[in-house]
């Protein structure tokens, strides 16, 4: 049976261009083993919040709804 888990998510930067990262509420405040997202036209930018200027994965948002969907 799936539970749905709702969590509630906040803004940690807005870029020049308007692309505004969030980090979900239950990461907590060590930041440990943490990943933030951004949504940006038709993709879903995934980052380390450790490493915010490292690489980003950019997934189409219809794979990450598939993604979500499969959990």
């Amino acid at each position: 049976m799936r539970v749905a888990r709702r969590k509630s998510a906040f803004v940690v930067e807005v870029e020049p261009s308007g692309v505004q990262w969030v980090k979900s509420s239950a990461s907590g405040s060590d930041g440990d083993a943490c990943v933030e997202l951004a949504f940006c036209d038709a993709l879903v930018l995934v980052r380390d919040s450790q490493d915010r200027s490292g690489l980003r994965l950019r997934v189409p948002v219809a794979a990450w709804r598939g993604l979500l969907g499969s959990l």
